[in-house]
């Protein structure tokens, strides 16, 4: 009995010692003893057979692995699919790369069905409402990753929405002190930030590159997809090619910018009330109710109990 009951402390705190070094290991980057002798000979280098020794273990392995299997599942994808996941991480402001993605996609996809129904797969009790149940998670799967996705272009847009007037009314100023629409457009980047920037930024280099302005301003819309920034750029792209003064063509698009942005607020204020109903019918008149009723009820069955006593 005493060796039992020691074994029953040692096991557990040996097993426990026994992770915790060998997660040390993997994790705790170090200076392998071969680097060092290769040293010793004027090999000043860190990588062996092109592997730096220096690096973690999920750099050394699980990074290759899964870039791997991203590109596997890229190259099996259909290029409609491809396309249309690059156009949408371009409006999303490329969180991620193409074969991330489509990798994520396809392990929702696998994984969903195969955690939420194995102890039935392990029960060998697989019927047709599971089926049933795998194929729509299966569909569940496929679609999340674009909801998700869909949440960020809109986060995106959103910011995008709110930054333009504000960018445009700094743009008309810059073109109406002498400044070109370039030059005006790259004091906008140095005194903001957030996507505006980031996409005016880029597009600035990709004119500098030799890409033609209107070609990189209508990249730069598609990429953002917001309708305001859709029609400021068709707006600038008709001025430069009829030669109209671009200064007056912004100064227009930047007083529609603030009448739109003053509509939307007031849209929202509107919709304020409407939205209120919502709490109040769902929490607030309940508990309303309970504080004016409850003294009424406790009285009423009182007096009710007293006319039954009676």
């Amino acid at each position: 009995m005493p060796s039992t009951a020691v074994l029953l402390v040692v096991v557990p705190i040996l097993a426990f010692v026994t992770i915790a070094l060998f997660a040390f290991a993997l994790a705790a980057p170090r200076r392998s003893k071969l680097q060092e002798r290769l040293k010793a000979y004027g090999y000043d280098v860190k990588t062996i057979s092109g592997t730096d020794l220096s690096e973690p273990f999920s750099a050394r392995i699980l990074a290759p692995i899964g870039g791997g299997l991203s590109s596997l599942v890229r190259s099996l994808a259909p290029q409609e699919m491809r396309e249309r996941a690059v156009a949408r991480l371009e409006q999303a402001g490329r969180p991620m790369s193409v074969n991330t993605f489509l990798l994520a996609r396809f392990a929702a996809m696998l994984l969903l069905p195969i955690m939420t129904l194995l102890p039935r797969l392990l029960a060998r009790d697989v019927g047709p409402v599971q089926l049933l149940i795998a194929l729509v998670l299966i569909y569940i799967g496929n679609r999340l990753p674009d909801i998700l996705l869909s949440f960020r272009i809109d986060a995106r847009r959103t910011q995008v929405r709110k930054a333009l007037p504000d960018a445009l009314d700094l743009i008309v100023v810059c073109v109406e002190a002498g400044y070109g629409l370039e030059a005006a457009i790259a004091k906008v980047t140095e005194r903001t930030s957030g996507p505006l920037s980031d996409e005016f930024k880029r597009a600035l280099a990709e004119i500098r590159l030799g890409k033609q302005r209107r070609e990189a301003l209508h990249a730069m819309s598609a990429r953002i997809g917001e309708p305001d920034v859709q029609s400021f750029i068709a707006a600038i792209v008709q001025a430069d090619q009829m030669g109209v003064s671009i200064a007056q063509v912004l100064r227009v698009q930047a007083d529609a910018m603030r009448v739109r942005r003053r509509q939307r607020a007031e849209e929202k204020a509107l919709q304020a009330s409407v939205k209120m109903l919502f709490p109040l019918f769902l929490f607030i008149f309940p508990v309303l109710m309970m504080v004016i009723l409850a003294p009424a009820a406790v009285r009423l069955s009182a007096f009710f109990a007293q006319m039954t006593a009676r």
